[in-house]
């Protein structure tokens, strides 16, 4: 099976200049969707030419400053800018390679997927300790 994404279905958008990062889920298998930031440049995020740049939960640790992989994370941004059409430019890869840092704890906070089947079956309030930040999910 191939991975499936509906950029459709957001927990979240953020449009950053040229770059809009979406809050996300990819299938991984016939039940199995999975929280992912999506990088796509603004304006085509629905374009059937649009190559989606995608970091899932399982990957996110490469971007991380605490425990990343630096190289593997300057690998990826290049690789991204390049499918992005921005030009693979340090600027450029350093501005996508901190647009996926800035945005790990929004990709950890996604809540689990929703298909159209499922029915929310309660309201909970999570708030952020640190920041004192509040938001609300269906669950």
């Amino acid at each position: 099976m191939t991975n499936m994404l509906d950029l459709s279905r957001r927990a979240f958008d953020f449009q950053r200049g040229n770059i809009t990062v979406i809050g996300t889920w990819v299938q991984l298998d016939f039940r199995r969707w999975r929280p992912c930031l999506v990088l796509v440049r603004t304006g085509e995020e629905l374009r059937e030419d649009t190559w989606p740049c995608v970091v899932t939960l399982d990957q996110a640790w490469i971007w991380s400053e605490e425990i990343g992989d630096p190289q593997r994370a300057a690998h990826q941004a290049m690789a991204f800018a390049q499918a992005l059409r921005l030009g693979d430019t340090p600027q450029t890869v350093i501005r996508i390679a901190s647009l996926i840092h800035d945005h790990l704890g929004d990709l950890l906070g996604i809540p689990p997927y929703q298909g159209p089947d499922d029915e929310p079956v309660a309201e909970v309030t999570i708030t952020d300790r640190a920041t004192g930040r509040t938001r609300e999910v269906l669950v």
